[in-house]
């Protein structure tokens, strides 16, 4: 009986394409009301299922198909059970988007597969070209990051970055911070590091930033004391307004480019989003990014 419940679903939307299946899906449906009305399935499909599925199997494992022949019954309660839960989950997902633009819920920054159906992916994020943030190496490749310190993504592609540029001397790395709104202290953060580089220590700090998670105020003055910054001029400038505003610059520069989830990179006119490993580096760099949907894994910017 349990499987009807499946095999309804299942039936029910291949019949959109072929005539075949809605009969199939009308027995199915036949099936389920009869059960939920405490009467015998009488059209054997969940026996006839079985069969199939089992003769299939005898021709690749016998002994395989002896333990679900035994266990069958057991197996598609289970079977069942988890196709729920996923229908329940993703119509939670579902509302969470709805209601709170990210389907992991209100308070979530963690990337929903969601926001690269709806943006369209990385291959409709509009281009960004370099010349505006602080640059790492001297190479005449430039590749452009838009990152959130505050973003476990953007801090868990650091050692396959470094260990790419490394590597490749005539890239340089241009960072753009793109603060993550549900990590409070992530626009402090941006503008503590743009404060550092007022003082010719940007990278020292950036390191420092991914290095500490304690983000508090108290904290990013320590870290700036630690790299050996003059505390008077970094207090001052990240209570000036000219340094909100330059964050804001960055962050109106990677909404206008449609990009949705840290960190992204850009390199040649060719972007990727979420936490990238040294091959993917490499394939950026030869240009032999293939562009899909989106990485399943970024903070979201919304």
């Amino acid at each position: 009986m349990v499987l009807c419940f499946i095999a309804l679903f299942v039936f029910a939307f291949l019949g959109i394409f072929s005539a075949k299946y809605r009969a199939l899906a009308g027995e199915a449906f036949d099936c389920v009301i009869r059960t939920a009305t405490l009467r015998p399935c009488q059209s054997g499909l969940d026996e006839r299922i079985k069969a199939t599925l089992i003769a299939k199997l005898l021709e690749k494992s016998p002994s395989s198909a002896r333990i679900i022949n035994n266990h069958f019954q057991v197996l598609s309660v289970a079977f069942t059970l988890l196709f729920f839960a996923s229908m329940f989950y993703s119509a939670v997902s579902v509302y969470n988007y709805w209601a709170y633009g990210n389907c992991n819920g209100q308070e979530s920054g963690a990337f929903c597969v969601f926001d690269a159906v709806a943006n369209g992916g990385a291959a409709q994020l509009k281009p960004v070209f370099p010349g505006v943030g602080p640059v790492l190496g001297s190479g005449n490749v430039t590749l452009v990051e838009f990152g959130c310190f505050d973003c476990q993504y953007t801090k868990a592609t650091e050692p396959y970055l470094h260990e790419f540029l490394l590597a490749h001397p005539e890239v340089s790395l241009e960072f753009r911070v793109l603060p993550i709104t549900e990590h409070n202290e992530s626009f402090n953060t941006a503008k503590a590091a743009f404060c550092a580089e007022e003082q010719g220590k940007f990278w020292e700090y950036h390191d420092a930033l991914f290095s500490d998670a304690d983000h508090s105020s108290e904290n990013l003055r320590k870290m700036a004391q630690k790299i050996g910054l003059e505390l008077v001029n970094f207090d001052g400038c990240v209570q000036a307004e000219s340094t909100a505003e330059r964050v804001r610059v960055d962050e109106k520069a990677g909404h206008d480019a449609g990009i949705y989830g840290t960190p992204t990179f850009y390199l040649n006119g060719v972007s990727l989003v979420g936490p990238q490993s040294v091959s993917d580096f490499e394939s950026l760099l030869k240009g032999n990014v293939q562009h899909g949907p989106g990485q399943v894994s970024s903070c979201t910017t919304h």
